[in-house]
């Protein structure tokens, strides 16, 4: 069980550090944190275009989204552009998906 706590709290943490970078069109600093993310990561890290970090991200997500779902903090969003959710501790949306071309689609789901 305490294992699977530390992935869960590394999952969290380094997570938000992915989607930050993508959606500003950062892709050495996604890369830097997929790493960080460790076996979870190795696609984010491996990527070699933000079109492909994006992809991976959105495989990570999904687990973010059941992680998150009920926590207090998070904030499960949803780009009805791609139907790809993300999870933020913020309520301003920063889509990682589309990032600067267009960082505010998106909703925040009830």
């Amino acid at each position: 069980v305490a294992e699977m706590d530390a992935i869960e709290n590394k999952l969290r943490t380094t997570y938000e550090k992915v989607h930050a970078a993508l959606a500003a069109d950062d892709l050495a600093e996604a890369k830097k944190a997929g790493t960080e993310l460790g076996d979870e990561g190795k696609a984010i890290a491996a990527a070699t275009d933000l079109k492909s970090a994006r992809t991976a991200f959105g495989q990570v997500s999904e687990r973010a989204v059941t992680l998150a779902e009920g926590q207090e903090g998070y904030y499960v969003a949803k780009c009805p552009m791609v139907k790809k959710s993300w999870v933020q501790t913020s309520t301003e949306i920063k889509n990682p998906y589309y990032g600067k071309e267009m960082v505010t689609c998106g909703v925040i789901k009830e």
